[in-house]
């Protein structure tokens, strides 16, 4: 399905204990498929409680990079995305950025 040049990271925080994800999963997760020279985000998926939240959450993403975009998209999630989970959210981003560049040799 994926190209051999893809890898698949994964970022994770803690919610809130107000959100039923929290009381679900414990953790907040995102999957991201990404092209491995660029960074830029193929697919993702992530452990919402609904799915049109999921599907909001790919309209942002997807097409963008998580080695170079990572401001922009901080700066968007803060701009639209109104939920408990906007904070997790960001920085399950930044997680999965940190695990790109560490995987890649990236600074």
């Amino acid at each position: 399905m994926y190209e051999k040049n893809t890898i698949l990271v994964v970022g994770q925080a803690k919610p809130s204990k107000d959100d039923a994800i929290y009381n679900l999963h414990g953790e907040f997760y995102i999957s991201l498929v990404l092209d491995r020279e660029s960074g830029r985000i193929l697919d993702m998926d992530c452990n919402t409680i609904l799915e049109v939240t999921k599907n909001f959450v790919a309209s942002m993403l997807i097409g963008k990079s998580i080695r170079d975009d990572v401001k922009a998209l901080e700066l968007e999630i803060k701009e639209r995305y109104f939920a408990l989970t906007q904070k997790p959210l960001i920085a399950c981003i930044k997680d999965a950025h940190n695990r790109y560049m560490m995987v890649t040799g990236q600074k």
